[in-house]
């Protein structure tokens, strides 16, 4: 037998003996307590469901061998009324290999026997530890625990050029060093900032010999990784300068970090670098029987990782996009950074990770557009000899297709998938002055914008008061008068008429970029500015009003809209309000919402922005969206919630967070445990930002907003219907719902329920008009004609084959006054419209 197995035979045998009499001495007062039910999570982690109370702990015994004793302390958690889930931040074994103890709060053990009882060390995570023999350390040294992940980058450093170790080179890492390693382990997460020696840290906390009672390496980050739970991100431990050692010190090893790094999802593994491979080899048995997950040099370049996020297909022009390029709406992208704008292109493809909530992918989804991540794509010759072609994109599951098309595939596709008619956005007019929320309900809507109506139905509901915002919403009316009073429609009318603007997507950007900036700087109306005042004078003195877009082309079944307007905060410093109002009203015109439009075949002249105004929530300690059904894992009776620390967005994450994402139970009688499909690794392990007060308000709200809207939609029945809803916890504790919208995916029961209406008349812009009008009409026109009042004939055109695009026509030779005007379509049908002239522009 090789000298190394000896040992390895002989030391398994003193850690065996060695961890019995510690748990021995430990668990006397302890009780043991029954398993009630075990499952394993979509992680791979195991579930233990037991019976327990709020004035006790629990903590999880873990063997590694079925014919050992219970040689580690894997998991703390504090009692729920009734029962208690349990985990562990590592591969799920068998229900034989566990234990749990309870244990009082009252009187708390001191299970890693340093002195301070594990309530105290729990309460003071990261400084301390319940598992960890270690005394706490000053945070300028580094930790005895990683709770999340920015404690993580707090300790970490990464650099292109790693001494000795040029496996880390580029990879944010954090070294570690676990003292006593055969006894009573301490481990300790070395502040890279301060120590790039392990020697140097050992001589600052006192630690000397580093012989063999102490083992030291470093834990890697690689976030575009698969990890041994089937999701990005892998934290990967190997030991100083890539040295191997036996498999029982790796077990080891893996098992004290990973009991403190609880934000863990089973996404640890060990490290295998190419100079210590043959030792792996002899004991590969040895490693396939246990839970130690290994990741080889070899497996972080890896041809292809994918995650198809939106499953569907498309056409279109196959481009290697930078952030800074516009692509067009027949694009198929390819994007190497995730953007956090995107106007309107035929398919999504990322080398970097997605959310399944951000706005490109919620974009992708209301589109319904091929969207996924796949790694180093542009290595695969299949698709990188693709770039600069016309190509057929489909995403799958777990895989996709990519070819070449021809441009006949590529125009046929968008042919069929545009509207065949033009449409009309709800505009009622009548709403001419903004009212307060509680004057505003669901019907409404053609006046003030969806998101403004349905936030003041919400204050009709049997919520707490102050859980929805309270306002006033400023009507459509106001932006048609602002239009009109600039003459910003015949500017409109002279843009998209242009072209340049129709032919090139730069010109059309840059154009619409200046029209957003006369709108910024143009004059409101004397009463418009006294309307706008009063407004802002009835909230409180010093208040930041939150101006909310709520335009009459978002938040409908069928056309969410998401992302596609903009909201501004007047702050009290900042003067008269009309500085947010026309910050927004000019979001309606940036280049993704107009291509969105245009697409839709939406009428540019009818969109209008309504406001909702109420006061700003700032510093909020979560934020989060949920679903009234659940959209992603098709699981029953379920509610989705994503949530997340603070200010980080949910719906434009940074690379590094993940959010908190839960299924609740949606029987209206009672509230089960909630399904935790992931934790936010911005906070303490085995912590919820939504705590079980929160779950208990977020189910009636998530049920009542359903239930209300249903009917309101008239959806009864309908399998499509949900309703998605953002929320936010405010810095003053307070739950709030911030918006609610139909989900992306909701199909009307009537085709008439969605308010964007195919239309046949005909429409006239501007009107009143002065130089020219443009006529829109979705019929096929034969013949055009003005008259006079009187019945005289004074324009009159013949346009064979013509169908539904703008028609402008020059009327400067006009005099004042109105004038009727009348198409015939080739079926003999008549429409006709009044048109107002203003000047006598001779």
């Amino acid at each position: 037998m090789p000298w190394h197995k000896k040992v390895n035979k002989a030391l398994k045998i003193i850690f065996i003996i060695g961890a019995q009499i510690l748990l021995y001495n430990n668990y006397s007062l302890a009780d043991e307590i029954p398993i009630q039910s075990y499952s394993v999570n979509t992680y791979g982690q195991i579930e233990i469901v037991v019976n327990s109370d709020t004035e006790h702990y629990y903590l999880l015994n873990v063997k590694t061998h079925i014919d050992s004793a219970f040689n580690f302390i894997t998991s703390f958690t504090l009692g729920n009324a009734d029962s208690t889930i349990i985990s562990e931040a590592l591969l799920s074994y068998p229900i034989e290999h566990y234990q749990v103890v309870e244990y009082p709060l009252s009187n708390p053990e001191d299970i890693d026997n340093d002195g301070i009882d594990d309530v105290t060390e729990y309460q003071n995570i990261p400084y301390h530890s319940p598992n960890n023999n270690a005394e706490s350390i000053d945070i300028e040294n580094g930790t005895v625990c990683i709770d999340n992940y920015n404690t993580f980058e707090l300790l970490s450093k990464q650099s292109d050029e790693v001494l000795w170790s040029e496996f880390l080179n580029d990879k944010e890492y954090v070294k570690f060093i676990i003292v006593d390693f055969y006894t009573e382990p301490k481990i300790y997460f070395i502040n890279m900032d301060n120590h790039e020696l392990h020697e140097d840290f050992a001589n600052e906390i006192g630690v000397e010999n580093i012989g063999e009672h102490i083992q030291k390496g470093q834990i890697s980050y690689h976030p575009n990784h698969i990890s041994n739970n089937g999701t990005f991100g892998v934290y990967a431990f190997n030991y100083s300068n890539g040295h191997s050692r036996p498999f029982h010190i790796v077990e080891r090893t893996q098992e004290l970090l990973a009991s403190n790094m609880p934000m863990l999802k089973n996404n640890i593994a060990h490290y295998i670098t190419a100079n210590n491979e043959s030792l792996y080899q002899e004991e590969i048995d040895l490693y396939e029987s246990s839970r130690l997950s290994v990741l080889f040099d070899s497996d972080l370049y890896a041809d292809v990782d994918y995650w198809g996020l939106n499953e569907a297909e498309g056409y279109g022009y196959f481009r290697h996009m930078s952030l800074e390029e516009i692509p067009g709406p027949k694009d198929i992208v390819l994007y190497d950074a995730l953007p956090n704008n995107l106007p309107r292109v035929g398919g999504i493809m990322t080398s970097v990770v997605q959310t399944p909530l951000s706005h490109v992918n919620l974009r992708a989804i209301q589109n319904n557009i091929p969207n996924a991540f796949i790694q180093n794509p542009l290595e695969r010759d299949s698709i990188a000899n693709l770039i600069g072609h016309y190509v057929y994109y489909k995403v799958g599951q777990s895989t996709f297709e990519i070819r070449e098309a021809s441009l006949n595939e590529v125009n046929a596709w968008y042919d069929s998938s545009r509207p065949k008619q033009n449409q009309i956005p709800p505009l009622n007019l009548l709403y001419d002055t903004y009212l307060p929320l509680a004057d505003i309900d669901f019907n409404m809507f053609d006046g003030f914008g969806a998101k403004c109506a349905n936030i003041a139905e919400m204050q009709k509901f049997d919520f707490v008061e102050n859980t929805i915002p309270n306002g006033f919403g400023l009507p459509f009316y106001y932006y048609q008068e602002f239009m009109k009073y600039n003459d910003f429609f015949s500017v409109v009318l002279n843009m998209i008429s242009d072209p340049n603007f129709q032919s090139d997507r730069t010109v059309r950007a840059e154009m619409l970029n200046a029209f957003r900036d006369d709108i910024k700087n143009a004059d409101m109306p004397y009463w418009m500015m006294t309307d706008l005042e009063q407004l802002q004078n009835a909230f409180p003195v010093g208040t930041s009003i939150r101006c909310r877009s709520s335009s009459n082309n978002e938040d409908f079944a069928g056309f969410n809209g998401a992302g596609l307007y903009d909201s501004k905060t007047q702050h009290p410093h900042e003067g008269h309000i009309a500085k947010s109002i026309k910050q927004v009203y000019a979001s309606l015109w940036n280049l993704r919402a107009y291509e969105e439009r245009d697409f839709y075949r939406i009428n540019q002249f009818k969109t209008s922005m309504g406001v909702l105004c109420h006061p700003n929530y700032s510093n909020e300690k979560v934020n989060g969206v949920a679903v009234t059904k659940d959209p992603f894992y098709d699981t029953e009776n379920s509610f989705y919630i994503n949530a997340q620390l603070g200010e980080d967005l949910i719906t434009n994450p940074n690379a590094n967070s993940i959010p908190e994402e839960l299924l609740i139970d949606n029987n209206s009688h009672s509230i089960n445990p909630p399904t935790i499909v992931q934790r936010s690794n911005l906070i303490v392990a085995d912590s919820l930002l939504l705590n079980e007060s929160y779950l208990g308000q977020m189910h009636y709200f998530l049920n009542t907003i359903h239930n209300e809207f249903e009917l309101l939609y008239e959806a009864e029945n309908n399998a499509t219907f949900a309703m998605d809803i953002e929320f936010k916890i405010t810095s003053d504790d307070l739950l709030i719902i911030k918006q609610a919208r139909p989900w992306i995916s909701f199909i009307p029961n009537n085709e008439n329920q969605n308010p964007i209406e195919n239309y046949v008349e005909l429409n006239i812009f501007p009107n009143p008009a002065n130089e020219y009008i443009i006529l829109e009409c979705a019929c096929k026109i034969e013949t055009i004609n003005i008259y006079t009042l009187n019945g005289q004939s004074i324009y009159k055109s013949e346009l064979i084959n013509h169908n539904g695009s703008l028609i402008k026509i020059p009327i400067n030779s006009f005099v004042a006054g109105i004038y009727v005007v009348k198409t015939e379509d080739e079926f003999g049908g008549i429409y006709s419209s009044e048109l107002f002239m203003k000047t006598n522009s001779k």
